[in-house]
């Protein structure tokens, strides 16, 4: 009886909004750029407490946020965790209690930390005894660069891999953070970058976390004029356009002269403060809305590594900003938070999707069970859409379709805890087409979910090995150019040709810890052609000697890749691969990283996906599991198919008692069949 309601309910709301109706086409198969990658994190003040830290942050699980970015706030001694410096100018104490406890639990949901490294310890302000003295330049250059290192080393202690840190917090915004020039903060960062990297080789530094987008050139000269370290230039923008930060900042990396220096919005919010006080727009179910209005630009800067939005849980104590997606007081997920948690059930293919006959807006992706597609309201009145999804690849499965408004999934406006679907109904598609007619409100969301009856996980956490650092590859800094991104969750590699004929798509991984067998499955989409001599679609893996220098690569191939090529890799050995292998299929194949490792293998790869040349609109994907040995496969039932034909289990028993390689959570037997036939598989324990 209920699902015959939910069927009539949706039956009358499609007769009802049939005046007037936008149509949105989206074509399921058909990938665009740019992909919905989860690359959109969050920020966290010291403005907390640990109450909230343990009420929120396990909310994290409910988002698919990569990256949480942290303000340390030294000397600010009022704050969560500080002080965390004490002793004297000479001889410096350490307290990380309180820090570790929150960036230990964050890396637990977020893979990626951003630590912003400021401000003046309380040992080394001139104005120790006032509020403010924090703002000044340390008074002792040995002792700050003692404590960044010391700083560095507890978050390598602690194992927070695959992680940035920031060199101080607004510098540029002097009656907030910081009372010195340029030049003092040049000097801070002369000082603390080179510390950081020695106390923690594999963690990126960068800065200088500007308000404004002035001294991103500065700190570029300065660190080529020195020598410096600098990973990633980084800043924050309050308000709808972020495109002057972001000018900025690739202006200035395209002058560095290191195509392998990322950037990072760390602080980002589309309102001005005037809106981000209680009771303002920020609150409201409108929120939602512009969050979803900033996803397609931030989207389309393929450069751009991280966003992290201002805030996850509102800022506490004195101050009244409103700005996260956690309302500090009840906990409650507001719009904002809802917003996220919708962008997070969406695929990361992106696929067509076209308005027409109005000033809707929207995204749409797809895998071979999932469906999603979002459309957002700008304006103040109702929208009926028509919602056309093609190509559709199940024939049967779950429709949800959600709304964020005034009425719906609004905590501010509602006082309603739960997030709910407006309309859940069962669905079949023998035609590979589906219509959904609906309604986007006033400055509203409306969401729509369709999930195969077997549909897997979208975002399956893998755990295949430990990701020290990410090698980015930046040849060019413009919306147009091929691209790389990493999901460090799913081990999923997404690369792009994008409008680039012969652009270069190039990331790498540094990883330790990795087991003896890597499987390694493909997706593609796009006509590969041979642009040039250096053309190519391949995986390289560079092993790392005992001395720390990479001594050893292998490259797999599976025909585009041709000897005559001549690129040599930025990272790795920096030369020609030693080895070439042919693989019969570059989307299903297995790397035996023993059968190629050296004698001094030290344990850490650098595993590299790279396309290169091979025409415009080209898309690959690559996933990284862990795999199995030649002929080993997982049983799945008590019958399997063999070449005599399927034959039931008659005996199992282990073949010599040995684990194989690193499958430490298994054995591997032999079944023997009634047909007299034997097949090896690996029993997971």
């Amino acid at each position: 009886m209920k699902q015959m309601i939910l069927c009539a309910l949706g039956l009358l709301l499609m007769a009802q909004t049939t005046k007037g109706q936008v149509t949105v086409q989206v074509n399921c198969t058909q990938w665009v750029d740019y992909p919905l990658v989860k690359k959109i994190g969050v920020y966290q003040t010291p403005l907390m407490n640990k109450t909230w830290i343990d009420r929120d942050v396990p909310k994290l699980g409910e988002l698919e946020v990569r990256s949480m970015r942290y303000e340390m706030a030294c000397g600010k001694d009022d704050l969560y965790g500080q002080p965390c410096v004490g002793g004297t100018a000479t001889r410096p104490t350490y307290n990380f209690s309180d820090i570790d406890y929150f960036l230990k639990l964050t890396k637990t949901y977020s893979p990626v930390l951003v630590i912003s490294h400021g401000y003046t310890p309380t040992i080394l302000q001139n104005r120790p005894t006032e509020w403010s003295g924090f703002m000044d330049p340390p008074n002792n250059y040995d002792t700050w660069a003692a404590i960044n290192n010391r700083f560095a080393k507890q978050w390598k202690n602690r194992r927070y891999t695959n992680s940035y840190v920031e060199i101080w917090n607004e510098p540029d915004l002097k009656d907030g953070f910081f009372t010195g020039t340029l030049d003092d903060y040049l000097r801070i960062y002369e000082t603390a970058a080179p510390a950081v990297r020695e106390g923690y080789a594999d963690i990126k530094v960068g800065g200088p976390s500007g308000a404004f987008n002035w001294w991103h050139q500065g700190l570029v000269n300065h660190a080529k004029n020195k020598n410096l370290p600098l990973d990633f230039l980084s800043g924050h923008t309050y308000g709808p356009d972020y495109s002057g930060q972001i000018n900025e900042m690739r202006n200035a990396l395209n002058n560095l002269g290191n195509n392998e220096a990322e950037m990072l919005l760390t602080e980002y919010s589309p309102y001005v403060p005037a809106d981000y006080q209680a009771d303002g727009p920020v609150e409201h179910a409108e929120a939602a809305m512009t969050f979803f209005n900033a996803l397609p630009g931030m989207l389309a800067c393929p450069d751009l590594t991280y966003v992290n939005w201002a805030q996850f849980i509102d800022p506490g104590f004195f101050v009244g900003d409103k700005l996260g997606i956690i309302d500090r007081d009840s906990g409650a997920r507001k719009a904002l938070f809802n917003a996220f948690k919708l962008y997070g059930m969406m695929p990361a293919d992106r696929c067509q999707m076209t308005i027409s006959g109005g000033s809707l807006n929207g995204m749409a992706s797809a895998t071979d069970d999932c469906i999603a597609a979002v459309v957002w309201n700008t304006e103040s009145n109702e929208k009926n859409i028509s919602l056309n999804l093609t190509n559709i690849p199940f024939t049967s499965g779950t429709l949800e379709v959600y709304h964020i408004d005034e009425t719906h999934n609004s905590w501010y406006e509602t006082q309603t805890l739960q997030f709910v679907a407006s309309r859940t109904e069962q669905v079949n598609i023998s035609s590979k087409r589906l219509k959904v007619d609906d309604v986007v409100r006033s400055k509203g969301v409306c969401f729509v979910w369709l999930r195969a009856d077997d549909a897997q996980p979208l975002f399956p956490s893998v755990k295949l090995g430990t990701v020290a650092r990410t090698h980015q590859w930046f040849p060019r800094r413009t919306n147009d150019a091929a691209y790389a991104y990493f999901d460090p969750k799913t081990w999923t590699v997404r690369m792009s040709s994008n409008q680039d004929e012969t652009g270069w798509s190039l990331i790498g991984i540094e990883a330790e810890k990795l087991p003896d067998y890597i499987q390694v499955t493909g997706k593609h989409k796009g006509t590969i052609h041979r642009a040039n001599n250096n053309s190519a679609l391949c995986i390289r893996v560079d092993y790392q000697g005992a001395s720390g220098e990479y001594v050893h690569s292998v490259l797999f191939h599976a025909g585009i890749y041709k000897d005559e090529r001549t690129t040599v890799l930025p990272w790795g050995t920096k030369r020609l691969p030693d080895e070439v292998v042919k693989v019969p299929n570059l989307n299903d194949f297995t790397i035996e990283l023993a059968a190629h490792q050296p004698d001094d293998f030290s344990g850490r790869v650098i595993l590299t996906c790279d396309m290169a040349g091979v025409g415009a609109g080209v898309k690959h994907n690559f996933q990284f599991t862990e795999g199995l040995p030649t002929g080993i496969t997982t049983p799945q039932a008590e019958t399997m198919s063999t070449e005599a034909g399927s034959a039931t289990l008659k005996e199992i028993f282990n073949l010599n008692g040995q684990r194989m390689g690193h499958l430490s959570q298994g054995v591997v037997n032999v079944l023997r069949f009634n047909d007299g036939s034997t097949q090896k598989v690996y029993v997971p324990r």
